[in-house]
């Protein structure tokens, strides 16, 4: 028997090495953002840069080596997707920190105005909780809702594996990126370390340096008009 496994999501993992004295620096300036923006109010869940005026972290000069060794790596995620990136203008539109305490998490949400996005663990302490990414449709679903928990329950579904499952978890370590499309459906788990996580994060937008002859991609600005 041969099994063939179609129509790929593709999640792109690698590591980028920062010496301890920038991450240092950056932990720093984060810790500074968080404080200034919420004091020492305690909430279940995380704190995100992008919803608290904190959303264009890379104009920050103090960012700006992290930036250009991610943004290496941005280009070999769109080679492996065999896209030529000499027809593209690649900018990034949002760039953000997230704080992490113990117990808080963040729910399931896509990126919709962005093409591609990451998240690259800047302190990341082990079992202070991973990223989910969940299926907007199953393809082997072939009776509705027949992979959910309910049917596991009543022994349906035998058990819950890469066949018929609507998510995954990868638990990362320090100094890791993921990145994916940023239609991609992505939550986090609860930080159980007792310990802080601290992630950096951002939205991806591509365009076309000349759109003549396409029809879909994003032309570039410079031809735009503003009225």
């Amino acid at each position: 028997m041969q099994v063939f496994n179609l129509f790929p999501l593709t999640v792109f993992q690698e590591k980028i090495l920062i010496d301890e004295k920038e991450r240092e620096l950056l932990v720093n300036e984060i810790k500074k953002m968080k404080r200034k923006e919420i004091g020492d109010k305690e909430s279940s869940f995380a704190w995100t840069g992008d919803t608290k005026g904190y959303e264009f972290l890379f104009s920050n000069n103090l960012f700006k080596n992290l930036s250009f060794k991610i943004s290496n790596v941005i280009i070999e995620y769109l080679k492996t997707l065999e896209i030529n990136t000499d027809l593209l203008d690649i900018y990034y539109q949002r760039s953000w920190a997230t704080y992490t305490e113990n117990e808080q998490s963040i729910n399931f949400h896509t990126h919709s105005q962005s093409n591609i996005s990451f998240a690259y663990y800047l302190l990341k302490p082990p079992s202070s909780g991973g990223i989910i990414f969940r299926a907007n449709e199953l393809q082997n679903e072939i009776a509705k809702n027949i992979f959910t928990n309910s049917k596991l329950e009543k022994s349906l579904v035998n058990k819950a594996n890469a066949f018929n499952s609507d998510r995954s978890m990868f638990d990362l370590e320090q100094d890791s990126i993921i990145i994916f499309p940023s239609k991609t459906p992505h939550a986090t788990t609860p930080n159980k370390s007792g310990l802080p996580r601290i992630s950096i994060s951002g939205d991806i937008s591509i365009m076309l340096k000349e759109s003549k002859g396409f029809e879909h991609l994003m032309p570039n600005f410079k031809n735009w008009t503003k009225f």
